[in-house]
């Protein structure tokens, strides 16, 4: 598989970034989500009291002639925020957004409202043929046989009062005085409180009134008369419930910047409601929806419920103001709607003793935060998405530049043996500071050793054909005069024994050096088998370096061994082996009456072994060479011969011994040391 795939799945890993960061994101998100939901109940709960604890805020909202929270039928005047132009049409009367609690189905198409201290109203009356009043002196009664509306009210007291309602032709309405006992009888004396603008319209009629609020009580009545119905003998009237512009007027007290709050009777119905969910200039902020896109938004999705359609301004009906209603307070998100942004709206009941006297919804506006959300998280992921992006094309880059520098240096390993054997020591990436320049200096160091190898190997030949030319030629010699030598006698028979003896000498001479040519092959095999046990290492010393002084009498060989025991485990037939070859190494170099001195030191985790003798220095290369099989730093001539396998069989003993040997020249210059560290 090729590197840059390695590689550039692990830059990938960079992608891990934007999950976590998102991940946080949602967690911090719901910590303040919570936070802002905490701090809207702890306001309505406050507001709640403040409310309840003042009976003339909620006045208007329970007449006299009923209970809270019983459900009676009534009547509701929502507060208007524009007046209406008295014109007919329902352009300026707001749409409920949804199907209002009705009353009586006579009500289902009466819009009442307050602005100021006039009540209005707007009536649509089906009717496929409107009959319009004759007109007439005013102090003339009207006709029954016509299309009117009445009106009734009564006050606490009991008093009724009526008015009559009609028009002859679309215009001005013309609203006359009735007797209450019988409002379907004609009228007579015009009421000028009261105006109305009456408009026709295919399958009936609109008519649009505006009513001083100081002429009706607490129960009402408005309904249209047919040119043909029968007259009633009795009206329903219900309670009129108006929204509080006292109760109003007290909420804008307690509105900071970019809250709402409104206030609902216990049947939903919406007394009072100010602020406003728009901030101001100073407190907006500078970012847009259009800085970020949908995908932001997608990933930090939640489960927010769909704003509820209350029936404003009429009403507000549906969660959280139901649970409210029933005594629960509770905070609900709610997803931008309507042209509305996404809005958290917490809600508490307003109580009185037991008595609950409605609910409170307090709102605040949550795209300020949904915002800095998708800034916060905007940022994170180009930054992640960035960083992605330049981990991967480094990589690939690197992993382009790191595979062409391994394949140099693969073609270089390959081709540095030629077909004629020659090897090529030059690689590439040699000079290089790091792993792959390492490896190529293991290379070109190894490739030099080969060389060297092989250079030896080149002149073995030339060695061994040095080291045969000798003996061969004295056995050959010798047989020679052994066959010249035909005549008897005893000087003949010395002459034989002496040509004899120097054919035995060569014959020992090639024995020998056949046995050094195998001797490192068998201590291999014998280091492999031999079994290891527990010795004094510093007995075994001093017995060797006795035994030494006894047999080289022409040297000088002293010896340094602690005197406390040096336990170790190993294979003391080894270790003597391997001091029996530094001694004669030392032998061989030493001069006559030279000092050979053998040292043994402990120390906290291995032994020191030395052995040291005067004589000849060794060349600067020939410190690590030195202890390679076939390497010898002998002079060629010499009776006994010597292939270079004495030291290499000393490095393999202390090897197997998990210790190291080197060579050094003594810091006086006077001769050559050579230190064994065996662990204990």
């Amino acid at each position: 598989m090729s590197l840059r795939i390695p590689l550039l799945l692990l830059s990938l890993l960079t992608l891990v970034l934007p999950w976590a960061g998102c991940e946080y994101a949602r967690q911090m998100e719901a910590v303040l989500r919570k936070g802002q939901e905490d701090s809207l109940l702890t306001t309505a709960r406050i507001l709640a009291t403040v409310i309840a604890s003042d009976p003339a805020l909620l006045e208007q909202s329970f007449p006299a002639t009923q209970e809270p929270g019983i459900g009676a039928s009534k009547l509701f005047a929502a507060q208007l925020l524009t007046e209406p132009l008295l014109d007919g049409f329902p352009d300026e009367w707001p749409q409920p957004a949804r199907t209002l609690p009705a009353a009586d189905p006579s009500t289902d198409n009466l819009r009442l409202g307050i602005y100021g201290s006039a009540i209005y109203a707007f009536l649509h009356v089906p009717d496929k043929r409107v009959v319009y009043e004759v007109p007439r002196d005013d102090e003339q009664p009207v006709s029954a046989a016509v299309d009117r509306v009445l009106l009734i009210s009564r006050d606490l007291t009991g008093i009724e009062r009526a008015w009559s309602i009609s028009a002859v032709a679309p215009g001005p309405a013309i609203v006359r005085i009735a007797a209450p006992s019988t409002p379907w009888s004609a009228s007579t004396k015009l009421e000028d409180g009261i105006r109305g603008k009456w408009r026709a319209m295919d399958g009936g009629f609109d008519i649009e009134l505006r009513i001083p609020q100081r002429l009706l009580g607490n129960d009402i009545a408005i309904v249209a008369l047919d040119d043909t119905a029968e007259p009633s003998p009795a009206m329903q009237l219900h309670a009129l419930h108006t929204a509080s512009e006292v109760l109003r007027a007290k909420l804008q007290n307690y509105v900071p910047e970019g809250v709402r709050i409104s206030v609902v009777d216990p049947e939903g119905w919406l007394l009072a409601r100010s602020g406003s969910l728009v901030r101001s200039a100073q407190y907006s902020s500078s970012l847009n929806d259009d800085d970020f896109p949908n995908f932001y938004r997608w990933l930090l999705a939640r489960d927010e419920q769909t704003p509820t359609a209350y029936g404003l301004p009429y009403g507000m009906w549906g969660a959280p103001v139901d649970a409210a209603r029933a005594g629960k307070s509770t905070a609900i998100w709610f997803g931008p709607s309507g042209g509305e942004p996404a809005t958290v709206r917490a809600a508490a009941p307003i109580l009185r003793d037991t008595q609950k006297l409605g609910a409170i919804a307090v709102e605040q506006a949550g795209d300020q935060l949904d915002r800095e959300r998708d800034a916060a998280l905007a940022g994170l992921l180009q930054f992640a998405l960035l960083s992605t992006f330049l981990a991967v094309v480094l990589t690939l880059a690197f992993a382009a530049w790191l595979s062409r520098r391994i394949r140099r240096l693969s073609i270089a390993a390959t081709t540095a043996l030629s077909p004629e054997g020659r090897i090529e020591q030059r690689l590439p990436e040699t000079g290089a500071r790091d792993e792959l320049g390492d490896l190529a200096r293991s290379f070109a160091s190894l490739l030099h050793r080969i060389n060297e190898y092989a250079a030896y190997l080149q002149t073995l030949g030339s060695k061994l054909s040095h080291e045969f030319r000798t003996p061969l030629a004295i056995v050959s010699s010798s047989l020679d005069n052994l066959s010249a030598q035909q005549e008897p006698g005893a000087a003949n028979n010395a002459m034989q024994k002496q040509f004899i003896d120097r054919a035995r000498d060569g014959t020992t001479r090639l024995q020998a050096i056949l046995s050094a040519m195998t001797e490192a092959t068998r201590v291999e095999q014998s280091i492999e088998q031999s079994e290891q046990v527990d010795f004094d290492l510093g007995d075994l010393v001093r017995s060797a370096a006795t035994a030494y002084q006894q047999t080289f009498t022409t040297h000088r060989i002293d010896m340094q061994v602690p005197t406390a025991p040096c336990p170790m485990r190993g294979a003391p037939e080894l270790i003597a082996q391997l001091l029996d070859k530094l001694v004669d190494n030392a032998v061989d170099f030493c001069p006559q009456q030279g000092q050979i001195l053998i040292e043994l030191s402990a120390e906290p985790k291995l032994y020191r072994l030395s052995v040291s003798n005067e004589g000849p220095l060794l060349p600067p290369e020939a410190e690590t060479k030195i202890f390679d099989m076939l390497v010898s730093n002998r002079p060629a001539s010499g009776a006994k011969p010597h292939l270079g396998l004495g030291l290499y069989i000393v490095q393999l003993i202390a090897r197997f011994h998990r210790g190291e040997v080197s060579a050094r020249n003594l810091p006086d210059a006077t001769g050559v040391a050579f230190d064994v560290r065996l662990m204990r």
